[in-house]
């Protein structure tokens, strides 16, 4: 049997163990047998109130015989765990919703390494318990029909996962910070500072700036830099660059018969090397702290130029690399100036992105990601709660045999959320791949730069709505279904009584009149 969650794995195993734990503690204590008394009492009585003694006892016999039937019928089908129908736990299995990076994912069971719920947490388990015959056939019908649901689907581009790898992307090696801060004043500042002072208008920078965007010139990796004459062709390292070998006809300022460890390489060899390269090193640091996020960027824009991808990828860790570690601020794509004016100025992008930022672009999107992460884990819980206090609400209702379609559908709406958040993602995925048709701005959406704060927050909410309000809507409509479903059993299984109660009372008048 295939559950929807890594958790769902093992609250499922013990939702049907405290099951098991309560049914036996009620059958020891006697509880079970209370109903069956309840019926014996409530049909005697009402039979003996309402029609003569010679009618009455006919009639008690009748509604009695009904009952009991019902009763047992539940009891043996929905409440009393059998052998024939156990739940083994290496039987149980997840399986990740295809994506279109990974159609075929691998099957997980209960004693798998990919999560530690079960090492760690769940581990008081038992292997095998007994389930109710038609709660493991709900149970077995509800996983899969969700399964199906979801494999009929459209694959998902895992976008979303694209945008929270994002923002783990950083540097953490301190001296890789300390690498970029001497590129950064290096080679950025004075090209930078020329780039403005000059203007420079030519057909080969109008041509990067069309395939890079306007904003190129804007960060430390700038192709207009790199590929212009006069900028990191002719800029070197103030100082010895670790990594990079003493060259005697590039570093002549050293004398050859005693050179230094290191040499200073030019600001296009030092930023662009395969290697050794500073660009290279960022998209390294990416994949560091946020495992798989060069990978996965690359399957999203598989058409992107692999130069523009390297570009995306070490601007990335650059962006949510805090400016205290790497003095980037003019790499983040920001301008700044000095002394009193370049502090205010400072000052005040520092409060506007307090102010502004944080509780529109952020904070959503940390409410999204959260939502995503949490809401199997939500249901997990929700079903084993199901389970446990099932015998509880099987015994308090009477052995009514309307529970038996009440419990089913609880059980069908809350396993089914699975598939209306994989609708949401769905959904959500593609309305930001039509909102963003463009890479570069789909790539400053992913990453969190985007300066489209009111489409941005849109479409947060829109998902956060969807996932949240589709299971909302959904559950409502199951219980407004189950109520009328259950009016329903309860008019057919009480037709027979009704008909008996009209005899009796009929039967009774007759012999009032004959008196």
């Amino acid at each position: 049997m295939s559950v929807d969650s890594y958790l769902e794995l093992y609250s499922t195993m013990f939702g049907w163990m405290f099951y098991g734990v309560v049914w036996d503690v009620l059958v020891a204590t006697g509880i079970v047998y209370l109903p069956f008394l309840g019926i014996l009492i409530d049909h005697w009585r009402e039979p003996a109130a309402e029609s003569p003694h010679r009618v009455s006892s006919g009639l008690s016999l009748r509604k009695i015989e009904q009952e009991m039937l019902l009763a047992l019928i539940v009891v043996v089908f929905a409440g009393q765990p059998v052998p024939l129908t156990p739940l083994v736990s290496t039987e149980l299995s997840y399986t990740p919703p295809p994506t279109a990076g990974n159609p075929n994912p691998v099957r997980v069971d209960y004693g798998s390494t990919e999560s530690t719920f079960g090492t760690a947490g769940f581990d008081g388990a038992v292997d095998t318990v007994n389930v109710p015959i038609w709660w493991y056939a709900v149970m077995a019908f509800t996983s899969g029909f969700n399964h199906a649901v979801v494999e009929g689907l459209p694959r998902s581009s895992e976008i979303r996962h694209f945008s929270q790898l994002a923002r783990l992307a950083t540097m953490e090696d301190p001296r890789l910070r300390q690498e970029v801060a001497d590129f950064y004043m290096s080679c950025y500042v004075p090209a930078r500072s020329k780039f403005l002072r000059e203007q420079p208008s030519s057909s080969s920078i109008d041509s990067i700036l069309q395939t890079y965007g306007s904003g190129d010139t804007d960060w430390i990796g700038s192709q207009v830099y790199r590929r212009t004459s006069g900028y990191y062709d002719t800029l070197r390292s103030n100082k010895p660059v670790k990594g990079w070998s003493f060259d005697a006809s590039r570093d002549t300022e050293y004398d050859p018969t005693t050179p230094p460890a290191h040499g200073r390489p030019y600001c296009t060899d030092w930023w662009g090397a395969s290697a050794s390269g500073l660009r290279q090193k960022l998209v390294d640091a990416a994949d560091v702290t946020a495992p798989g996020f060069a990978t996965l960027f690359y399957r999203l824009a598989p058409g992107l130029a692999t130069e523009k991808r390297l570009d995306l990828v070490a601007r990335t860790t650059l962006f949510h690399t805090p400016d205290t570690w790497t003095n980037n601020e003019i790499s983040g794509g920001s301008t700044r100036t000095g002394g009193v004016a370049g502090a205010i100025e400072t000052k005040l992008k520092s409060l506007a992105y307090t102010l502004g930022s944080i509780p529109t672009i952020a904070i959503f999107g940390v409410v999204v990601s959260g939502i995503i992460s949490v809401a199997p884990m939500f249901q997990a819980m929700i079903l084993m709660g199901i389970y446990a206090l099932m015998p509880l609400v099987v015994v308090f209702s009477r052995y009514s045999f309307t529970i038996l379609v009440v419990g089913a559908l609880a059980i069908f709406s809350v396993k089914f959320w699975t598939v209306l958040w994989y609708l949401a993602q769905w959904v959500d995925q593609n309305l930001v791949s039509a909102m963003y048709p463009d890479v570069d701005l789909l790539f400053e959406f992913l990453t969190n730069s985007s300066e489209h704060t009111t489409k941005r927050m849109f479409l947060d909410f829109t998902t956060t709505c969807l996932y949240i309000g589709l299971p909302i809507l959904w559950s409502a409509m199951m219980a407004w279904a189950g109520v009328r479903i259950g009016n329903s059993l309860d008019s057919s299984t009480g037709v027979y009584t009704r008909h008996a109660d009209d005899a009796g009372r009929n039967f009774g008048s007759w012999l009032m009149k004959k008196r």
